[in-house]
């Protein structure tokens, strides 16, 4: 499995990718391409075409929850499969996969935080899935769906508001979800925010998956104030199941970074770079 992140808060030194706070990765896995998450805007894009990347051929789209830095970049990319199909140039017509509840608005502090687009217009150019269940993308690649929250330290606050049945309630983010590769060494989990806890989201990535082995941990840990309490469990956490890479990104402080690098082999990680796993 190859892993390219196409967005992300960081850029690494000397490259020549741009950033923005939000993400998106391209992963090549089994023969298939998946997309995970947009971005908020073309940044994808650009810096998809400076690597050589068509997204207009990827296989699935998984949208990690319904988040504006994880989805607005949508809809540049839709205005791209449009003007594909007037030019006539080829394109593949992708199964887009997510929770049912990515689509249900989204506010907080009285600002819209949720996506543009809805599910009628991505109609028009994606085979949509929602779905609470793990779905298989590949034979060693699956989409976690809604996560079990087991642990008593991880995603106890909503962030702001969700309209559901007509009512505004408490957003705890239920259609948080990851991607899990199985490779040779353990588990690659992938986080795209982890409202529902980097923690919860490996642990249920072993209970999908049944391997306890963790080879890696990427993506956005949502560690972003001071939080000793969480910040010493996580730690404590990811130590005692011993990966052999962690790579914080996104939506992860630099206090969060550097509590975590106390006992954990934190990796630099930004856009452009590519990991591979076998």
């Amino acid at each position: 499995m190859e892993l390219t992140i196409l967005v992300d808060n960081n850029t690494i030194s000397g490259s020549c990718y741009g950033g923005e706070s939000g993400l998106s990765c391209y992963l090549q896995c089994d023969g298939k391409k998946i997309l995970l998450d947009t971005g908020r805007t073309d940044m994808f894009m650009k810096n998809a075409r400076r690597l050589g990347i068509d997204l207009l051929d990827v296989d699935s789209l998984v949208i990690s929850h319904g988040h504006y830095d994880h989805t607005w970049g949508l809809q540049p990319l839709v205005q791209e499969y449009i003007e594909a199909s007037y030019e006539k140039r080829p394109w593949k017509k992708a199964k887009l996969i997510t929770h049912p509840d990515s689509f249900l608005p989204k506010e907080a502090g009285g600002k819209n935080i949720g996506m543009i687009l809805g599910e009628s217009q991505l109609q028009q150019t994606f085979d949509i899935k929602k779905t609470k269940e793990p779905v298989w993308l590949t034979k060693h690649l699956v989409f976690l769906g809604e996560i079990e929250r087991t642990n008593d330290f991880e995603a106890k606050k909503p962030l702001g508001h969700t309209l559901r049945n007509g009512n505004w309630e408490d957003d705890y983010l239920l259609d948080d979800s990851g991607v899990v590769y199985i490779s040779d060494k353990g588990l690659v989990v992938i986080t795209a925010c982890a409202h529902a806890g980097v923690c919860n989201t490996v642990e249920y990535a072993k209970k999908v998956c049944k391997e306890n082995r963790i080879h890696a941990v990427i993506g956005g840990f949502h560690l972003l104030r001071d939080q000793p309490n969480v910040f010493d469990a996580t730690a404590a956490y990811l130590k005692d199941c011993a990966p052999e890479f962690v790579y914080p990104c996104h939506c992860v402080s630099l206090n969060g970074k550097l509590w975590l690098a106390h006992s954990l082999p934190v990796k630099e990680i930004g856009v452009g770079q590519k990991l591979v796993f076998k």
